[in-house]
């Protein structure tokens, strides 16, 4: 196994099973893999009678994987890094009718979904293992002020997110140093233009920078003449609260709020 990719190899058929129950996975379905690996994961999808796209980096382990599974009709291997194949590659035809289903690489977790948001449409489910702290921030609500941030607010702008099993490191091999989690996200709209979402990120993280100040400070700092224009709805609305404090929906009206401004101010 190259370190670099920090690969884990799952090895727990329960885990897996577990998997494959949230993913509701069924004979005919379409699902792509992140990661693969030695095909654990892999094997069990192939047993249920789904299409298998599986993306992997390492050149031995494509290898591996294709001398097990390349001469399946239902088993395609994309050979390369998935931060750089083209997410629309990936999304197989028929929007929304595919499933992802993966033990996804530590380092690449967080900057995946990030880069598949725009292209959620694809999918009608992701079903992803992912280091715990990771998977605490990417579904935390504000009662979880210490884990919620800009990853809570962007994954929360189009997917609902369930945590189901937390998986400690003897479920892998080699054994990672940290628990891992299961979290099942569903895509939903966002309730926003899709052109101004990626804009939303944008905002939302350049107001999270300072988590521990208030967000009206922020908010007068990064964006003087909004708050000087809507100093009296700001201070009723969000008053002495910090970033951290503010519900997913209230984020969303006031970025609405500050788009109305930057529109009539053009």
């Amino acid at each position: 196994m190259a370190k670099k990719w920090g690969q884990h190899f799952l090895i727990r058929q329960g885990v897996v099973e577990r998997m494959l129950k949230q993913s509701q996975i069924s004979e005919g379905d379409q699902v792509v893999e992140i990661g693969p690996g030695k095909g654990f994961l892999t094997r069990a999808l192939l047993k249920r009678g789904v299409q298998v796209t599986a993306v992997e980096i390492d050149p031995e382990l494509c290898q591996e994987l294709r001398v097990n599974y390349g001469k399946l009709e239902q088993f395609q291997l994309l050979e390369g890094d998935v931060m750089q194949i083209d997410p629309l590659k990936l999304c197989p035809q028929g929007h929304g009718s595919a499933k992802l289903v993966a033990n996804l690489p530590y380092q690449i977790a967080s900057a995946l979904i990030l880069r598949l948001l725009p292209f959620r449409k694809c999918w009608k489910s992701l079903t992803l293992m992912v280091q715990k702290e990771v998977a605490d921030r990417i579904c935390a609500t504000p009662e979880q002020r210490k884990e919620y941030g800009s990853l809570s607010l962007a994954a929360g702008l189009g997917f609902d997110c369930r945590r189901f099993l937390n998986v400690p490191p003897a479920a892998f091999r080699p054994k990672p140093k940290v628990d891992s989690s299961l979290i099942f996200l569903e895509p939903r709209d966002s309730g926003i233009k899709e052109e101004e979402e990626e804009e939303f990120l944008n905002w939302s993280r350049t107001l999270f920078e300072n988590r521990r100040k208030l967000l009206s400070g922020s908010i007068r700092r990064h964006f003087p003449d909004w708050y000087q224009k809507d100093q009296d709805y700001l201070q009723e609305t969000i008053g002495k609260r910090r970033p951290e404090a503010i519900p997913h929906q209230e984020w969303l009206d006031l970025f609405r709020r500050f788009i109305n401004f930057r529109n009539r101010k053009c």
